[in-house]
Protein backbone atom coordinates (compact mmCIF):
# COMPACT_ATOMS: atom_id res chain seq x y z
CA UNK A 1 0.00 0.00 0.00
CA UNK A 2 2.97 2.30 0.55
CA UNK A 3 3.76 2.06 -3.16
CA UNK A 4 0.35 3.50 -4.12
CA UNK A 5 0.32 7.17 -5.16
CA UNK A 6 -0.65 9.42 -2.23
CA UNK A 7 -3.33 12.09 -2.22
CA UNK A 8 -5.58 13.93 0.21
CA UNK A 9 -7.95 11.41 1.82
CA UNK A 10 -11.30 12.07 3.38
CA UNK A 11 -10.58 9.27 5.82
CA UNK A 12 -14.19 8.10 6.27
CA UNK A 13 -15.64 8.33 2.79
CA UNK A 14 -18.82 6.37 3.50
CA UNK A 15 -22.20 7.09 1.94
CA UNK A 16 -23.39 8.68 5.20
CA UNK A 17 -20.61 11.27 4.84
CA UNK A 18 -21.46 12.26 1.27
CA UNK A 19 -24.23 14.58 0.13
CA UNK A 20 -25.24 14.41 -3.54
CA UNK A 21 -27.20 17.22 -5.16
CA UNK A 22 -28.59 17.59 -8.67
CA UNK A 23 -27.62 20.90 -10.26
CA UNK A 24 -28.18 22.34 -13.74
CA UNK A 25 -24.54 21.42 -14.47
CA UNK A 26 -24.88 17.81 -13.28
CA UNK A 27 -24.44 15.97 -10.02
CA UNK A 28 -22.64 17.85 -7.24
CA UNK A 29 -20.87 15.61 -4.68
CA UNK A 30 -20.08 17.11 -1.27
CA UNK A 31 -18.15 15.04 1.27
CA UNK A 32 -18.83 16.14 4.87
CA UNK A 33 -17.21 15.33 8.24
CA UNK A 34 -13.50 15.73 7.46
CA UNK A 35 -12.13 14.97 10.94
CA UNK A 36 -10.21 11.88 9.72
CA UNK A 37 -8.63 13.60 6.69
CA UNK A 38 -5.10 12.42 5.96
CA UNK A 39 -2.48 11.93 3.26
CA UNK A 40 -2.36 8.46 1.67
CA UNK A 41 -3.57 6.23 -1.16
CA UNK A 42 -6.82 7.37 -2.72
CA UNK A 43 -7.90 3.75 -2.76
CA UNK A 44 -8.54 4.00 1.00
CA UNK A 45 -11.49 6.30 0.27
CA UNK A 46 -12.65 4.01 -2.55
CA UNK A 47 -12.44 1.07 -0.10
CA UNK A 48 -14.67 2.98 2.33
CA UNK A 49 -17.33 3.98 -0.18
CA UNK A 50 -17.34 0.40 -1.57
CA UNK A 51 -17.75 -1.21 1.85
CA UNK A 52 -21.00 -2.60 3.10
CA UNK A 53 -23.65 -4.47 1.20
CA UNK A 54 -22.24 -4.14 -2.32
CA UNK A 55 -21.95 -7.34 -4.33
CA UNK A 56 -18.52 -8.30 -5.62
CA UNK A 57 -19.62 -7.48 -9.18
CA UNK A 58 -20.95 -4.04 -8.12
CA UNK A 59 -17.74 -3.30 -6.24
CA UNK A 60 -15.66 -4.40 -9.24
CA UNK A 61 -17.71 -2.21 -11.59
CA UNK A 62 -17.15 0.78 -9.29
CA UNK A 63 -13.40 0.07 -9.15
CA UNK A 64 -13.17 -0.30 -12.93
CA UNK A 65 -15.02 3.01 -13.40
CA UNK A 66 -12.56 4.60 -10.96
CA UNK A 67 -9.66 3.15 -12.95
CA UNK A 68 -11.11 4.44 -16.21
CA UNK A 69 -11.49 7.93 -14.69
CA UNK A 70 -7.84 7.80 -13.58
CA UNK A 71 -6.80 6.76 -17.09
CA UNK A 72 -8.84 9.59 -18.63
CA UNK A 73 -6.97 12.05 -16.40
CA UNK A 74 -3.59 10.44 -17.17
CA UNK A 75 -3.23 9.34 -13.54
CA UNK A 76 -3.61 5.54 -13.84
CA UNK A 77 -0.38 3.86 -12.78
CA UNK A 78 -1.24 0.26 -13.58
CA UNK A 79 -3.84 -2.10 -14.94
CA UNK A 80 -7.41 -2.45 -13.71
CA UNK A 81 -6.47 -5.88 -12.33
CA UNK A 82 -3.62 -4.34 -10.29
CA UNK A 83 -6.03 -1.70 -8.98
CA UNK A 84 -8.50 -4.41 -7.90
CA UNK A 85 -5.77 -6.24 -5.96
CA UNK A 86 -4.62 -3.00 -4.31
CA UNK A 87 -8.23 -2.19 -3.46
CA UNK A 88 -8.58 -5.55 -1.68
CA UNK A 89 -5.52 -4.69 0.42
CA UNK A 90 -7.02 -1.30 1.29
CA UNK A 91 -10.35 -2.93 2.16
CA UNK A 92 -8.53 -5.40 4.43
CA UNK A 93 -6.71 -2.51 6.13
CA UNK A 94 -10.03 -0.74 6.65
CA UNK A 95 -11.69 -3.87 8.10
CA UNK A 96 -8.83 -4.38 10.57
CA UNK A 97 -9.04 -0.70 11.54
CA UNK A 98 -12.74 -1.06 12.38
CA UNK A 99 -12.24 -4.34 14.25
CA UNK A 100 -9.89 -2.57 16.65
CA UNK A 101 -11.63 0.83 16.68
CA UNK A 102 -13.17 0.87 20.17
CA UNK A 103 -14.64 -1.46 22.78
CA UNK A 104 -17.02 1.28 23.93
CA UNK A 105 -18.44 2.58 20.65
CA UNK A 106 -21.10 0.81 18.59
CA UNK A 107 -22.35 2.15 15.25
CA UNK A 108 -26.03 2.85 14.69
CA UNK A 109 -27.80 -0.32 13.55
CA UNK A 110 -28.12 0.92 9.96
CA UNK A 111 -24.31 1.37 9.79
CA UNK A 112 -23.32 -1.90 11.49
CA UNK A 113 -21.12 -4.17 9.41
CA UNK A 114 -19.38 -7.51 9.96
CA UNK A 115 -15.82 -6.21 9.69
CA UNK A 116 -14.31 -9.44 11.03
CA UNK A 117 -16.14 -11.48 8.39
CA UNK A 118 -15.03 -9.03 5.72
CA UNK A 119 -11.41 -9.21 6.91
CA UNK A 120 -11.47 -13.01 6.86
CA UNK A 121 -12.97 -13.14 3.33
CA UNK A 122 -10.41 -10.64 2.03
CA UNK A 123 -7.47 -12.36 3.72
CA UNK A 124 -8.53 -15.65 2.16
CA UNK A 125 -8.92 -14.07 -1.28
CA UNK A 126 -5.59 -12.22 -1.06
CA UNK A 127 -3.86 -15.28 0.43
Amino acid sequence: MLALPPTLLHGEYYASNVIAQETPDGLRICPIDWEMAAWGPGLFDLAAIASGKWTDSEREALARAYHEALRAEGAATGSAKELLVALDWCRLHLAVQWIGWSDDWKPPAEHAHDWLGEAMRLAERIE
